[in-house]
């Protein structure tokens, strides 16, 4: 059984005829919000599901993270809209078994969901490519360490120095001389221009954090 979680109805029965031809006889469930598809996979065995992650007022992402954080065996493939490295990187993380975008060709589209019948992982060429060339941003956040990636990261949230340190456990003169290094690092002039980049790159923040500073500093962060 397969589920199209899409809020245009004209894209999910454009994608509902593509995976007839490809699958005659299969059943085929629509939703058009994160709560249809949510219900339809608490009540159907559903084995694949094909989620644009730009739903209208609700994001994709919502459903991703209810199926990651349920263990739900069936295979999702992303496809939307969204080309951003950020959105990509993110489904990835969600563990998602295919990201193409809906521009794609349609030999492009059978290709991916025959690449994930088979237990392999499809991702547009595209994005690939513009993974493996990462922003200059991106490379740049490589120098901070886990602790200035931590202040970065409460710095494009608004936080004062005081709040900053607080959070951390840290005195405000080590606060200092952490953003000090950081403007320094990034090669940016004052505090203003770190908030704007820490916001531009904020998940990638997060994701370095992720992978690099114990879990209950991260929680911190991530509750503010």
């Amino acid at each position: 059984m397969i589920l199209i979680l899409d809020d245009h109805p004209l894209a999910r029965q454009g994608l509902c005829s593509l995976i007839e031809m490809y699958r005659k006889g299969e059943k085929i469930l629509q939703a058009a919000t994160v709560r249809e598809s949510i219900r339809i996979m608490e009540t159907e065995e559903v084995s694949l599901a094909f989620v644009d992650l730009n739903l209208g007022g609700e994001s994709g992402f919502s459903f991703l993270s209810w199926v990651k954080d349920h263990a739900c065996s069936a295979k999702i493939f992303v496809i939307t809209s969204s080309s951003r490295q950020s959105d990509f990187c993110r489904a990835q993380d969600l563990g998602v078994d295919a990201y193409v975008l809906k521009d794609a060709f349609i030999d492009e589209i059978l290709y991916g969901l025959k690449t994930v019948e088979r237990g392999g992982k499809f991702y547009s060429a595209a994005l690939v490519e513009r993974m493996n060339s990462r922003s200059e941003d991106e490379k740049t956040l490589q120098a901070l360490t886990d602790r200035e990636l931590e202040v970065l990261l409460l710095l494009g949230r608004g936080m004062s120095n005081a709040s900053i340190s607080q959070t951390l456990y840290i005195s405000e003169g080590t606060t200092k001389k952490h953003i000090s290094s950081i403007l320094s690092k990034l090669h940016i002039r004052n505090r203003v221009e770190a908030v704007l980049l820490a916001n531009k790159n904020s998940y990638s923040v997060q994701i370095s954090l992720s992978r690099g500073i114990k879990p209950d500093l991260r929680r911190k962060a991530e509750a503010i």
